[in-house]
C-alpha cells in the first residue's frame, strides 16, 4: 500500500492524502475512525486529507447503515469527476494505477478499481496528448523494430522490455502499434512466433518470384 501511495504522491498528491486515498481504494467504505486506526495517524491528519480529496471530488460520503457515523468511499464515477475537476497528471496517474494493480493483484477489489482508473486516465491522456502521443508511440515502435533487427531472432515481450529498459506496458504498446499499422515496419513484417514472442520477416509482396518459390518448397 505504501508503495502505491508513494507513486501517487509523486504525481503531486500530498503523501498523507495519498495514503488515505489508497486505504479507501482497498475498502468498500471507511469511517474517519477506521482510517485513523489503519494508518496510525491523528484524526486531524485524516480530516485534512479527506477535505483535500473531497475538494478534488475523489471521495463521497455515505451514511453508515444503522449508525450515525459517515463513511467515506470511492464510487464508480470518481474518475469522471476527477477529470471534470481537472486534477491533471493523467498519464502519471494511469502509470501509478498500473503499479497499484501489480501490488494488490488484478483479481482484488482494489485491483478492479485501479483497472478502471488506469484505463480511464490512459484514454484521457491519449486524447489530450493528441499527435504528440502518436509520435511517441511511433518512435517506440521504430525502436522495437531496431531491437528485433539487431537481435536477428525471435524475442519475447519480457526480453524486449528488459533490453530496452522499458516498462512491459510500453513495449506492448509499441508492438500493438506495429500490428495495427504494418506500414511502420515496411519492408519488414512483425510476426508472432509464439506466446508473446515476436520476430521480423520480409513481407511476402517484397520478395522476388525466385525467393517466394524457394519459401514455398
Amino acid at each position: 500500500m505504501d508503495q502505491f501511495a508513494a507513486r501517487l504522491a509523486a504525481t503531486g498528491l500530498p503523501r498523507m492524502t495519498a495514503r488515505v486515498f489508497v486505504c479507501l481504494l482497498t475498502a468498500d467504505g471507511l469511517t474517519a475512525a477506521d482510517l485513523v486506526h489503519r494508518l496510525q495517524v491523528s484524526p486531524a491528519s485524516v480530516s485534512k486529507s479527506i477535505g483535500y480529496l473531497e475538494a478534488m471530488e475523489l471521495v463521497v460520503r455515505q451514511q453508515d447503515p444503522g449508525g450515525r457515523r459517515e463513511r467515506y468511499a470511492i464510487d464508480d464515477d470518481v474518475w469522471l469527476r476527477a477529470w471534470q475537476a481537472d486534477t491533471g497528471a493523467h498519464g502519471e496517474i494511469a502509470t501509478a494505477a498500473q503499479r497499484g494493480i501489480e501490488i494488490f493483484g488484478a483479481d482484488t477489489t482494489a485491483g478492479a478499481r485501479l483497472g478502471k482508473m488506469g484505463r480511464f486516465f490512459a484514454r484521457l491522456s491519449e486524447q489530450m496528448s493528441g499527435s504528440t502521443l502518436a509520435e511517441a508511440v511511433v518512435h517506440d515502435a521504430l525502436t522495437v523494430l531496431a531491437a528485433l533487427v539487431h537481435a536477428g531472432r525471435p524475442l519475447t515481450l519480457d526480453v524486449l522490455a528488459t533490453a530496452l529498459d522499458w516498462p512491459r506496458e510500453r513495449a506492448t504498446a509499441a508492438l500493438d502499434a506495429i500490428q495495427r499499422q504494418p506500414v511502420i515496419a515496411d519492408p519488414l513484417a512483425l510476426r508472432a512466433s509464439g506466446p508473446e514472442t515476436y520476430v521480423l520477416t520480409t513481407r511476402p509482396d517484397r520478395l522476388s518470384p525466385a525467393q517466394r518459390a524457394a519459401l514455398e518448397k
